[in-house]
């Protein structure tokens, strides 16, 4: 199968997953402060119950010893709050920090062996929630606690570190974690409110679908005072047409599949002012770029920082 394809099968799979994810109770409300953000300090005291961005309750008894992530997002989490020496097992895309590359592989995010899993016996594991209900079944019934998390905002993933931080008794790596993520974010965010023309985005993460309300990037769009044409969509990941993509005819493109060559390439797509005026921004799937914008983990203020320099460069690219 050539490359190409088997890119486009990646990017429908991955849009459908999240347009079946999206059904469950997930961290949302966005502020560009991160009002509703509490950093937690000093040692967990156990049992503590937490409930996750499904709205699940879940009672951790003591300390892990052994944590089996299954997301990218987790495994940085986890690494980022100083407790990586107890992850042993984490899925074939988790690829940052360098050291989670040395933690065994359990297969794929969607469908891990759980055979893999069981066998390692963790305490706890953290999924997204493209993990299916019998997975996690599965992995409960040996004991193990499951927490899932699924922000849609920056604010969703402060607050799922802060809960990573508290079930691993590592709050105050968290609570670091946290704020510095609150002080970069609100430098870019007040930057962005200096823009003379609020800019208006779409955002094609393959095949035209696009991220709509509800989604991390519309909420990275508000954050830096861009109009997402796809923010009124019915669902978060809608599949808009070239001709409302004419019609809204945004200021910037931004690819996470197509090269702006292909882009431009698209049949009347050069009478959109972002086509016209060469404002693209191309993301290639799986690179350390793409990872930065997409994945809700602490170096998602990074993907902020990409985006606002494609929206708006005459005022981040100084």
């Amino acid at each position: 199968m050539k490359k190409k394809s088997i890119r486009r099968l990646l990017v429908i799979f991955t849009v459908l997953a999240l347009m079946v994810s999206f059904t469950g109770c997930q961290s949302g409300e966005s502020s560009a402060d991160g009002s509703g953000v509490s950093p937690k300090s000093g040692a967990t005291t156990y049992p503590v119950t937490i409930t996750d961005d499904l709205g699940n309750a879940v009672k951790i008894e003591k300390e892990p010893q052994k944590i089996v992530s299954l997301s990218p997002a987790a495994t940085e989490i986890l690494f980022a709050i100083g407790v990586g020496d107890q992850v042993v097992g984490r899925t074939e895309y988790d690829n940052y920090p360098e050291q989670a590359l040395t933690v065994p592989s359990i297969g794929d995010y969607n469908a891990p062996n759980v055979e893999k899993i069981i066998a390692l016996s963790p305490d706890l594991v953290l999924a997204s929630d493209f993990v299916s209900d019998d997975v996690r079944k599965q992995l409960e019934a040996t004991g193990a606690k499951v927490i899932l998390f699924s922000p849609i905002s920056i604010d969703g993933v402060m607050k799922d570190i802060v809960i990573a931080g508290e079930v691993a008794n590592a709050n105050d790596a968290a609570g670091d974690v946290v704020k510095k993520m609150m002080t970069d974010r609100q430098v870019i965010v007040d930057r962005a409110k200096t823009a003379k023309t609020q800019k208006s985005v779409f955002i094609d993460v393959g095949d035209f679908f696009s991220a709509g309300p509800n989604s991390m990037m519309d909420a990275m769009l508000i954050d830096l005072n861009a109009k997402n044409i796809a923010a009124d969509a019915a669902t978060p990941w809608p599949q808009l047409s070239t001709e409302q993509i004419i019609a809204s005819n945004p200021d910037v493109y931004i690819s996470l599949y197509n090269t702006p060559e292909q882009v431009k390439a698209t049949p009347g797509f050069d009478k959109v002012t972002a086509i016209k005026n060469n404002e693209i921004a191309y993301y290639e799937f799986l690179t350390p770029e793409s990872d930065l914008i997409q994945r809700p983990g602490p170096r998602i203020v990074q993907g902020l920082a990409l985006l606002a320099k494609d929206i708006y460069p005459e005022i981040f690219a100084k």
